[in-house]
């Protein structure tokens, strides 16, 4: 990036097979690599390579390309295209009706959630009542889903509880979220990678090994795999050890370790230890924090 006038400009880019261990192959040429003062786009099978400019302000990867001659490269920026992230912002976003369209995608702060519903409802109704049945499972009191058009042709989100149509505006920040993930799973094409920005936000410390559940179930089946970034102390509690990474600042960039690379932690590190810890303490003696978390008030 040129500093005075933010003109963004790409000074290198490559796209190479790699082996087990993450590292280059060797065996077959990189399908686009920089050498020298330019780049070097190597067709399907051509030896010799098409020679294109530095300093673009894009990369060759986002350019059409036609799949039989650059099926990796295709393949790649397929992949790119399939990831979301989100950061849920159930304040005012997630609560506003939605004006009545088809959409395939909750929206990465949740805000398409009404319309997204809807058209689940309308057009995949198995999946729309497979979300239903999800929250259910997280939220027994919860009896129904509700996206109905009103006059205005706007959509509006509302969950049914005790008989009584809540709508989204008064619906707990965390109720939001936690419908926000679900309504993922009625994804018809599921993309290929999630990420999730701190999804415990506002969501009570019971329900986070819940949320722990229901991304370890959807990650084993194959077809997404999650991404997560936590503050919480608690849901990484329910993770295992190999799916946990740390992240930290050194002086110069971000360090992102294996748990399992800081060895044993000691000997309360994880929650069956100090779940077990807590049973020999007596009633007296636990935390309000302590007693929350298991479980002693409504949760």
């Amino acid at each position: 990036m040129l500093p005075k006038s933010g003109i963004l400009r790409v000074a290198d880019e490559s796209l190479a097979a790699l082996n087990r261990k993450g590292e280059p192959t060797g065996n077959r040429d990189p399908f686009l690599s920089r050498k020298d003062n330019r780049l070097h786009l190597r067709l399907e099978g051509q030896g010799h390579p098409t020679y294109l400019g530095l300093y673009l302000d894009h990369s060759i990867l986002s350019l059409p390309h036609y799949p039989p001659y650059y099926p990796h490269l295709v393949a790649a920026r397929q992949e790119l295209e399939s990831w979301l992230f989100f950061y849920f912002e159930p304040r005012e976003r997630m609560r506003a009706a939605n004006p009545v369209k088809e959409v395939r995608h909750i929206g990465l702060m949740g805000e398409e959630l009404p319309a997204y519903l809807n058209t689940l409802k309308a057009l995949e109704p198995r999946q729309f009542r497979a979300v239903e049945k999800a929250l259910q499972a997280i939220l027994p009191q919860i009896e129904s889903i509700d996206v109905e058009v009103n006059d205005l042709g706007e959509v509006a989100l509302r969950l049914k509880e005790a008989g009584i149509l809540i709508p989204a505006r008064v619906l707990s920040e965390g109720t939001l979220r936690i419908l926000g993930m679900l309504a993922l799973t009625g994804a018809k094409e599921p993309p290929s990678l999630v990420g999730f920005e701190e999804p415990e936000n506002g969501i009570h410390p019971r329900r986070i090994e819940l949320i722990a559940e229901f991304l370890k179930t959807r990650s084993n089946l194959g077809q997404t795999q999650y991404i997560v970034t936590t503050h919480s102390p608690i849901l990484p509690d329910f993770i295992p050890d190999d799916s946990l990474f740390v992240a930290g600042k050194s002086e110069s960039d971000t360090r992102i370790e294996p748990l399992t690379s800081y060895g044993t932690l000691g000997k309360l590190t994880r929650k069956g230890d100090i779940d077990h810890a807590l049973k020999d303490q007596k009633e007296e003696h636990l935390l309000v924090s302590e007693r929350l978390l298991r479980g002693d008030f409504d949760a």
